[in-house]
């Protein structure tokens, strides 16, 4: 934030600012004589303590210049401080760095996570090194723990928030890694003499944005926030963190980021598939093209899950056969609406409309039919006529090669004959969907937005009033005025905070 003052300096008062400096001045020079004169004297840092406030305190007495005076404008910025964080302390981070002994670190990790996990039994003697390209001995290595957890092994990666999490309040970085048949964990402590080891860039490319060790066998995902002692070591910047965690609370605006790879044309469509979403065929590229707008929008909640690697997550799903994609979420990030009846025609506005930020994957026939298709797409937004738009790529059936990428409705509530869902994706030239039901994924988000109510929430390991606001798209200063928080108050795991009502619609 800058403070602007302005002052008309002008010869007609010149002379009395001058002298309200040298009253300034005056002041100054009378405190310090009683400071020296004193029969107790101050430490060296007492006197410059002294002087300091004397010189902020002092009265600054202007004279303003009559109206109508042409004078120049000088103008003078003053800096406030910026603050020494970009964000809370996650909750469980210790305030100041925690004892720097690697084993001991270990063992706070076993005491937060209890008796879910037992670690030694887990505990791997043999780690790969991708900096090295071999695999290493590290019973005595005091720079590397690697774990087995396969629980946690893709689409189930999110199983892993929590742990991986504790590891990062109790002083660790931690990365994924696939070996096979097995996953595992590995955690390198911050701690003295890490950064000469062989682990150094397991820990320095951790606190780099898109930053990944030179290791085939790391498995990306999300990252976490920082405690403040891992900033004031020197591991990361603070704005080195600003620039890794978009944590913007607002809705996220799908249809902007969609509108960028609209194609009117097959060929075009091509070319923002291959391009642009990094998919081979623009006439299947529904699911690559939903996660890649829900990328571009940041609309993944804040927590470690297979969706963050690439668009795999969305690409040849279907829920009926194999629980993808649904099944790469945590369930307690989202609620799954599932209906058998015909998706044309349906009758949303009585059985509860769609909106925005829902996915929306529309079911054909059990087997491959001609004329009939699977479809994955997300609402991007509702306009001023309360229509349900998506950003989808369309194909007609007859030439099956006349494709596009269209801003499409999909449907206005009360209308069952108009939109997309009603008319082309109903055999009208764009084949059949939905004609074996539809499943709808709500983030809670949008439902708890869409109640309009305040709600309770039970904070988890490593988050912050910023990571908390960013997953339900409120801002941070309402939950500190509905819990009355100091702006720095503390969060801790397990602990009951109020959401407030949501304002925005």
């Amino acid at each position: 934030m800058k403070f602007l003052i302005t002052t008309k300096l002008t010869a007609k008062f010149f002379l009395p600012l001058l002298a309200s400096t040298a009253i300034i001045f005056t002041q100054a020079f009378t405190q310090l004589r009683d400071v020296f004169t004193t029969s107790a004297p101050l430490s060296v840092s007492q006197e410059f303590s002294a002087d300091i406030e004397t010189l902020q305190t002092a009265p600054v007495i202007a004279q303003p210049a009559p109206a109508g005076d042409s004078a120049e404008t000088v103008s003078i910025q003053f800096e406030q401080p910026a603050p020494a964080y970009s964000f809370a302390n996650p909750a469980g981070c210790s305030v100041t760095q925690p004892d720097p002994n690697p084993e001991q670190m270990l063992a706070n990790v076993q005491n937060a996570i209890g008796g879910e996990y037992n670690l030694a039994e887990r505990r791997q003697l043999y780690v790969w090194n991708g900096e090295q390209g071999s695999m290493l001995n590290v019973t005595n290595d005091p720079f590397v723990y690697e774990f087995t957890f396969n629980e946690f092994d893709h689409p189930l990666t999110y199983r892993g928030d929590k742990v991986a999490t504790i590891f990062m309040t109790q002083g660790f970085v931690v990365w994924f890694r696939e070996y096979g048949d097995s996953f595992r964990l590995t955690a390198i402590p911050m701690t003295n003499g890490v950064l000469q080891s062989s682990w150094a860039s397991y820990v320095t490319s951790y606190w780099q944005k898109n930053g990944a060790p030179n290791d085939e066998k790391v498995y990306p995902v999300m990252k976490k926030l920082p405690c403040h002692w891992v900033i004031d070591s020197g591991y990361v910047t603070n704005e080195t963190v600003s620039a890794m965690f978009n944590l913007d609370w607002h809705t996220p605006d799908y249809l902007s980021a969609g509108r960028q790879y609209l194609a009117g044309t097959c060929k075009e469509a091509y070319q923002v598939s291959q391009e642009k979403v990094g998919y081979w065929d623009a006439t299947s590229m529904c699911g690559p093209l939903t996660w890649t707008i829900m990328r571009d929008v940041n609309a993944f909640p804040y927590r470690i899950g297979s969706w963050t690697k690439d668009a795999g997550a969305f690409t040849r799903v279907n829920p009926r056969w194999d629980g993808q994609p649904w099944g790469s979420f945590d369930p307690e990030t989202f609620t799954l609406f599932h209906t058998d009846e015909y998706m044309p025609g349906y009758d949303f506005q009585t059985n509860g409309n769609l909106y925005t930020g829902d996915i929306v994957y529309s079911y054909a026939t059990l087997y491959v039919t001609p004329g009939y298709f699977d479809h994955i797409f997300v609402v991007a937004g509702i306009d001023e006529n309360n229509t349900r738009l998506a950003i989808s790529n369309m194909v007609r059936n007859s030439p099956y090669e006349d494709c596009s990428i269209e801003e499409i409705a999909l449907y206005t509530p009360g209308d069952m004959q108009n939109g997309a869902i009603n008319y082309e994706w109903n055999g009208n030239g764009f084949g059949k969907t939905g004609t074996t039901g539809f499943d709808i994924f709500r983030w809670n988000w949008i439902t708890y937005h869409n109640n309009g109510q305040a709600m309770t929430y039970t904070v988890r390991w490593g988050e912050t009033l910023e990571t908390i606001a960013f997953d339900w798209k409120v801002s941070p200063e309402s939950i500190l005025a509905a819990n009355q928080f100091a702006s720095d108050a503390p969060l801790t795991p397990g602990q009951v905070i109020s959401l407030p009502a949501p304002t925005q619609p």
